[in-house]
């Protein structure tokens, strides 16, 4: 399977060209292509966090301990002590970064529940509703949970790809273990899983607006202005034939 490295890095190229793409579109602003790129990073590197030694996981908790520092001191800072906050946010990112990080590496098993399209989907409507919480709209809410769950898709594509060996034209064993709906050998987590998306879905806001934001291409642009497709061919057309052409009669002439 694809290695830290690759998924951080695909992960991050393909949401930051998405964001990019409904920046052009003039359906989010920068800063939120910002946070749209970082969710889908995120994203990429999700399915791993079921492995215990897997620097995927080491980051996905680091991130998410910072994450949550970040919103206690956000919602605390005006009502509290300088100390205290201290006290707080170390005791919040030790608890998560390493005694949470403990208790998942016990409950999972690498390429289990959490390596399937509906772990990865639970999560990102998981976000939807954090966002939703945070005072976000409900369109930036599901953009953020759309990455999360492009980047997901990602992870789980990269791994499926890398399962597949060229050189001697074979599967390898772990071929159809990564990109796969559920986990079929957890069936009782899976079911929840399931479960948990269904309710999820259903109880979150509307989803209108992340359509339009997503159907709607009347305002992008992918070539500039000042770029006609017709001129370049005459260009084009005048630089390689007419031109020589008229050089190779020109020397004729002498």
């Amino acid at each position: 399977m694809a290695n830290f490295s690759t998924h951080f890095t695909v992960a991050a190229i393909v949401s930051g060209l998405t964001a990019t793409t409904l920046l052009s579109a003039d359906h989010i602003s920068p800063s939120i292509a910002l946070w749209m790129t970082f969710f889908g990073t995120i994203g990429g590197l999700l399915p791993d966090i079921d492995s215990d030694h897997s620097t995927s996981m080491k980051a996905l908790f680091t991130l998410l301990a910072g994450f949550c520092c970040f919103i206690l001191v956000s919602h605390i800072y005006t009502q509290v002590a300088m100390l205290e906050l201290i006290l707080y946010v170390v005791s919040l990112f030790i608890t998560i970064r390493y005694f949470g990080k403990t208790v998942f590496d016990r409950c999972t098993v690498h390429r289990g529940a959490c390596h399937s399209i509906a772990f990865v989907t639970l999560i990102a409507l998981c976000c939807v509703h954090i966002c939703v919480l945070l005072g976000h709209t409900a369109t930036d809410s599901w953009l953020a949970g759309g990455f999360v769950l492009l980047g997901g898709i990602v992870h789980l594509a990269l791994d499926e790809i890398y399962s597949v060996d060229l050189s001697n034209k074979r599967l390898k064993s772990s071929f159809g273990t990564a990109l796969k709906p559920f986990a079929f050998t957890k069936p009782f987590i899976s079911l929840a899983q399931v479960i948990a998306i269904v309710i999820l879905f259903d109880i979150a806001p509307s989803y209108d607006g992340a359509l339009h934001v997503i159907t709607n291409w009347s305002h992008f642009q992918f070539t500039p202005v000042w770029f006609n497709i017709e001129d370049t061919k005459q260009w084009l057309l005048h630089m390689f034939y007419i031109t020589p052409r008229d050089l190779h009669a020109f020397y004729q002439r002498f």
